[in-house]
């Protein structure tokens, strides 16, 4: 049982980087080829991949208890639970240490 899991996640990671290229590889081809990384659902709503970091600068700027408001607001069927709340905070972060200790991210005090 564990030989399997171990072969699985072995596998996981020696296909996600040639699909990575891959995808980025399609979402810069024009025409025909060309996918899109993520679709706006609305203004505040994302569905796909998260975004690379040098795009979180575009689509990350919300705390994530603003990201909850605004979902909220727009679709108020949506519930975000506390474990689910405390998840959002520490990628947010790790994410905005990460690209502000890189210069690449400027938090909004707003």
């Amino acid at each position: 049982m564990a030989a399997t899991a171990l072969l699985e996640a072995g596998l996981a990671r020696v296909l996600f980087y040639p699909t990575l290229l891959y995808t980025l590889f399609r979402g810069k081809v024009p025409g025909r080829a060309h996918r899109d990384w993520y679709h706006r659902i609305d203004p505040t709503v994302l569905l796909g991949a998260l975004p690379l970091r040098s795009l979180t600068r575009q689509v990350h700027k919300w705390s994530p208890e603003e990201a909850v408001r605004a979902i909220a607001k727009i679709r108020s069927y949506i519930h975000i639970r506390p474990g689910q709340l405390d998840v959002l905070k520490e990628f947010h972060k790790q994410i905005t240490a990460r690209a502000t200790k890189d210069g690449t991210f400027v938090i909004s005090k707003t």
